[in-house]
C-alpha cells in the first residue's frame, strides 16, 4: 500500500492525524496528490490546526502541478481572500485552470463570476456555458444557477417551464434555494400548476436546509386566509459551488 493510499484509508476512519503524516510522506515524495489533500486537512483544521495560510503552501504547489482540484481550491481561495489577498482575477485564472480538466465546480464558479462580472469582464453568454457544462456533469448548484438565468432571461431566452425543470432536478438533488424557488413557482403557478400544498412542502424542506426566505414564505402561507399570499419573489443570486472541496475522493 502507497503512503497516499495508507492515507486515504486513515482519512476515511476519520484517524486524521495518520493521514496527515501518511500524507505529508507522500508529498515529500513528490505525490502531488497528497499536497492538495494536505491542503484540505490544514483548511479544515483536520489532524492539523486550522490554517489557510498553510493550506496554501500544500494547494499552491499542486496546482502548479496541474491537479485539478487543487486549481480549483487556490481559485476559491483567491476569490474569497482566504490565507491571502482576495484577488477575484487571479481566483478566475485558477478556476480557468480547472475548468480545462473539465472540473465541474471550477466550470459552476467561473459562470458565476462571468455572470457578476467579478474578476472578470461580464459575459452573460460564457457564464451559460459554463453553467450547462457544470449542469451536465450532474452538478445541482450549477443547475439551479442555470434555472434562475432561464427563468429571468438572462444570456438565454426566459422560459419559466423549464426553469421549473432546472429548479426541480437540483431540488431533488436536496439544494436548499432551489426548493425554495420551486415553492415560488408553485405557489404562483409560473411554469407548472398553482399547488400551495406542494409549495408548502417545498418551502417546508428549504427551510430545514436552511433557507431563510423559505421559512418566510412558509409562514405567509400559513398566516393566509384566502389563499393568497402576495407576490413572492424567486432567489436571483447565484450559489456557490463551495468553498473548498470535500476528500470524499480520497
Amino acid at each position: 500500500m502507497s503512503a497516499f493510499e495508507a492515507g486515504a484509508e486513515a482519512y476515511h476512519r476519520k484517524d486524521f492525524e495518520t493521514a496527515a503524516k501518511e500524507w505529508q510522506a507522500a508529498a515529500d515524495g513528490g505525490d502531488t496528490e497528497s499536497l492538495y489533500h494536505l491542503g484540505l486537512l490544514h483548511a479544515n483544521g483536520l489532524g492539523t490546526e486550522k490554517s489557510y495560510e498553510k493550506a496554501m503552501e500544500y494547494f499552491t504547489p499542486a496546482a502548479e502541478a496541474d491537479n485539478a482540484d487543487a486549481e480549483y481550491s487556490l481559485g476559491v481561495m483567491y476569490q474569497v481572500g482566504f490565507g491571502t489577498d482576495e484577488n477575484p482575477a487571479e481566483g478566475a485564472y485558477w478556476y480557468q485552470k480547472a475548468v480545462e480538466h473539465g472540473h465541474a465546480q471550477a466550470q459552476c464558479n467561473l459562470a458565476g463570476m462571468y455572470e457578476t462580472g467579478e474578476g472578470v469582464t461580464q459575459d452573460y453568454v460564457k457564464a451559460v456555458d459554463l453553467y450547462q457544462k457544470s449542469a451536465g456533469q450532474g452538478f445541482s448548484v450549477a443547475i439551479f444557477n442555470l434555472g434562475v438565468m432561464c427563468e429571468n432571461g438572462v444570456g438565454m431566452d426566459a422560459d419559466e417551464a423549464q426553469a421549473v425543470h432546472l429548479y426541480k432536478a437540483a431540488a431533488d438533488a436536496g439544494l436548499g434555494a432551489a426548493q425554495y424557488n420551486l415553492g415560488v413557482m408553485t405557489a404562483e403557478g409560473r411554469g407548472v400548476d398553482q399547488d400551495e400544498d406542494a409549495a408548502r412542502a417545498l418551502f417546508e424542506t428549504a427551510a430545514e436546509n436552511g433557507h431563510k426566505l423559505a421559512a418566510q414564505n412558509l409562514a405567509r402561507l400559513n398566516s393566509s386566509n384566502d389563499g393568497g399570499v402576495g407576490k413572492l419573489e424567486t432567489q436571483k443570486s447565484p450559489e456557490s459551488g463551495g468553498i473548498v472541496n470535500g476528500s470524499e475522493g480520497a
